[in-house]
Formats: C-alpha cells, sequence, structure tokens
C-alpha cells in the first residue's frame, strides 16, 4: 500500500507534529505535506520532512490563510490536488482541516483524528467567554459547523487517539472510528532519580491549565520548571513569574532535553482541560515518575491515584494540595514505568499496519461486492 500523509498547518512542534512524524517513520513514509510551518527549525522529532505547500497558494488564498486561519483552511485544503505530487493508495491525513481533501474514487481516506475541532465543539464555550465580538464570532463559528460536518463525510476511515476522542467523535458527528494510542519509545525513557523539582511539559495555553499549575507553585514554594513554546497564556505566565525564586520557564527544549529533565524531576504536573490523549503523564511514567494529574479527559482515566501519580480537580487549591499529599508518599518507579508499556512504539505500529490493511480490504470490497 503506498500511503500520503497531509497534515494541517504546524504552529508549533507539538504532540500532533510528534504523532504524524511517529506515524510516516512506522510506514516507511519520507514527507509529510502541510499547508505552512511557522517555527524555522527543522522536525525535532524525527528524520521525516515537513513539505510547505504555501509557495503554490495563489495570492489571494495567501491573504485569506493569514487573516482567517484554521478557518480558511478548510478550502484551501479542499483545492489540493496531492497526486500532483506523488502518487499513492492511500491518504491519511492528521488534523480537522485536512479532512477537506477531496480524494479521487479509488483512494482511501483515513484520517487520524485527535479530536472533532475542539473551538466548535467541547471547548466552544470557553472560547466563546474570551472573544472579544461574542455575537460576530458565535455566527462565525456556527457556519464553520455546518461545514465542519459537510466536510467530515469525505473520510472514508477514522483512527482516533483514545476512548474519549472516539466518543467525543461520535457525539459530535456521529461517526465510528479505531483507537490507536499515540506512541513513545520506552526504551529512550530513563529513571535516574527523583529530583528537588516539578516539571511542567507543554505549551503555555490556558487550555493547558498551566496558570493554576503556577499560581499553585507560587504558594507553596516548590521548585518548578516550566518547559514547553510559546501559547495563548505566555504573557500572563510570565507576568506571574517574574522575580520568582522558585519557577523558571526554559522555553521550548529539545528530545534530549526533555528526557533528562523527566529522568531528573521529582514528578511532572498536568493539567489540562478534558485533555483527548495527552502524552505527557506516558511520558511522566515511562520515566518512572508519578504524574500529579487533574482528574478529567484520557490522563484521568490513566492515572490511578496513589499508584503512578495524584488526581487533582483542576483549581489551585486541588492542585496545592495534590503536591502537598504527594510529599508524604511514596511511589515505585519500576511499577509507573509498567503502565507506559502498551504505548511502545512497536505496538503502535503493528496495530497501524494493521488497521490500514483492514480499512484497504474494506475499501475495495465494496466495488466487488456490486461487480
Amino acid at each position: 500500500m503506498r500511503v500520503a500523509i497531509a497534515h494541517w498547518s504546524v504552529r508549533s512542534w507539538g504532540g500532533a507534529e510528534y504523532l504524524i512524524t511517529k506515524v510516516a517513520e512506522c510506514l516507511g513514509v519520507k514527507r509529510i505535506y502541510t499547508l505552512r510551518k511557522f517555527p524555522d527549525s527543522d522536525n525535532p522529532f524525527g528524520n521525516v520532512e515537513f513539505v510547505e505547500l504555501y509557495g503554490d497558494l495563489s495570492p489571494l488564498n495567501r491573504i485569506m490563510l493569514k487573516a482567517m486561519g484554521r478557518a480558511w483552511e478548510y478550502f484551501i485544503w479542499e483545492s489540493m490536488n496531492l497526486r500532483e505530487y506523488e502518487d499513492f493508495e492511500i491518504l491519511l491525513t492528521s488534523g480537522s482541516t485536512a479532512r477537506a481533501i477531496i480524494t479521487p474514487e479509488d483512494i482511501v481516506h483515513v484520517n487520524y483524528c485527535h479530536s472533532p475541532p475542539r473551538w466548535l465543539y467541547d471547548l466552544y464555550h470557553e472560547r466563546i467567554k474570551r472573544a472579544k465580538l461574542r455575537f460576530l464570532y458565535n455566527i462565525i463559528l456556527s457556519r464553520l459547523r455546518v461545514l465542519d460536518v459537510a466536510v467530515d463525510r469525505r473520510v472514508d476511515y477514522y483512527l482516533v487517539n483514545s476512548p474519549i476522542i472516539k466518543r467525543r467523535l461520535w457525539k459530535y458527528l456521529k461517526r465510528d472510528s479505531k483507537i490507536l494510542y499515540p506512541p513513545i519509545e520506552l526504551r529512550r525513557y530513563k529513571f535516574k532519580e527523583f529530583g528537588d523539582f516539578y516539571l511542567y511539559l507543554g505549551r503555555l495555553d490556558y487550555e493547558k491549565g498551566v496558570v493554576e499549575i503556577v499560581k499553585a507553585f507560587k504558594e507553596l514554594g516548590e521548585k518548578l520548571i516550566l518547559a514547553g513554546g510559546k501559547g495563548t497564556a505566555y504573557s500572563e505566565v510570565i507576568k506571574l513569574i517574574e522575580n520568582s525564586k522558585n519557577i523558571e520557564y526554559v522555553g521550548f527544549v529539545s528530545e534530549d532535553e526533555k528526557l533528562k529533565l523527566l529522568s531528573e524531576c521529582k514528578a511532572v504536573v498536568f493539567n489540562a482541560i478534558n485533555e483527548d490523549f495527552g502524552i505527557v503523564p506516558i511520558e511522566a511514567n515511562a520515566s518512572g515518575k508519578p504524574c500529579i494529574c487533574v482528574k478529567s479527559g484520557f490522563p484521568g482515566l490513566f492515572i490511578k491515584d496513589g499508584v503512578n501519580g495524584i488526581l487533582h480537580d483542576g483549581s489551585v487549591e486541588g492542585i496545592e494540595k495534590a503536591v502537598e499529599r504527594f510529599e508524604s508518599m511514596d511511589f515505585n518507579p519500576d511499577k509507573i514505568r509498567s503502565f507506559a508499556e502498551k504505548f511502545d512504539v512497536s505496538v503502535f505500529e503493528r496495530r497501524l499496519k494493521g488497521y490500514l490493511q483492514e480499512f484497504y480490504e474494506d475499501f475495495n470490497s465494496k466495488l466487488e461486492e456490486d461487480y
């Protein structure tokens, strides 16, 4: 099976980019098509090139993409014919807007769904609270929901990253899917020690709950290192930690530096709002470290309170109490690490190839049934 991969615009190197890189590596695909690639750096997650299609866009599309962002990506992707770039039998898309591609009738279109667009569905009310022109924002998003439903029908089969997304995809779009957990390379994660600092990994976004984490640690006085790219909450976080002696922001770090921080931290703190998968708690456990984790989304199901981490309610007070409780407990690194074994890349590769083969055979059987 010849596979091509398309991924919506790369705004920063995050979990979605890590995941689709691993998909490409497992399938032997050397390039991933994307509309824009804002980071100047090369792919930090593997030897797979993200090929930017921006140069092939018309001047009008470039202007509209800059003005409207993700919303305009729907219209650009549906005009794209990736067969002009290479020949393939399966198109695997990543990101909600890339689903808009209209494929030839003999092409199997599989979407790896990280989530139905959260700004249109489950996080809509969170976004609307921060909108300056709420009435206009509401009108625009209601029209985009109609577009998203129309685009959904162009996907033949869905892969999803967790039971949370399987349910969310059925809830909002009434589509069935196969669960394929994002992978980690378990062999690369090591336990060195329970160090003297707590670790936050991820973009500085409001939806990651990082502001509550920072406020809690300002009260606690415990040492906290923040590692990740700039996000929607960056300005507020930087202001909060200004002149702070116990909280340090080190920016986006390389894979090697991330693994070092994980191996040496005391525990990882995680507070994303109803996270669909959340690879950070998995990475924490792979390093033998507990995760002080919000009890929502998939991470809230994965973390067993008092066994491989501590659960909290996401509030400043809840995080403070969880950290204080953690300080009075002992954890077994080997037992914690065992929770991450089913997410190893070897398991991921076997399941990915099996699902694509299943989809390919099912797709072609529909022609044979009527022949």
